[in-house]
């Protein structure tokens, strides 16, 4: 029996890092969410505020190389 309670002990520690391992992604994974969930939203309010036509140019003008 001595060698199935070092088995099982010898599992238990895998297990243990296992765990471990997969909460430290999921800490990392969800500061990534969170970063990129703020990013999307300043991208969002750009986009908005160029819809109100803030600082756009309207896209059928000529650019200012082709002249007049």
């Amino acid at each position: 029996m001595s060698h199935d309670r070092v088995e099982l002990e010898s599992k238990f520690a895998m297990l243990e890092r296992t765990v471990e391992a997969l909460s430290g992604e999921m800490h990392d994974q969800g500061r990534l969410i969170q970063a990129l969930t703020d990013h999307v939203k300043a991208l969002s309010e750009t986009v908005s505020r160029s819809k109100s036509g803030d600082d756009v140019e309207p896209h059928n003008t000529k650019p200012p190389h082709y002249g007049g």
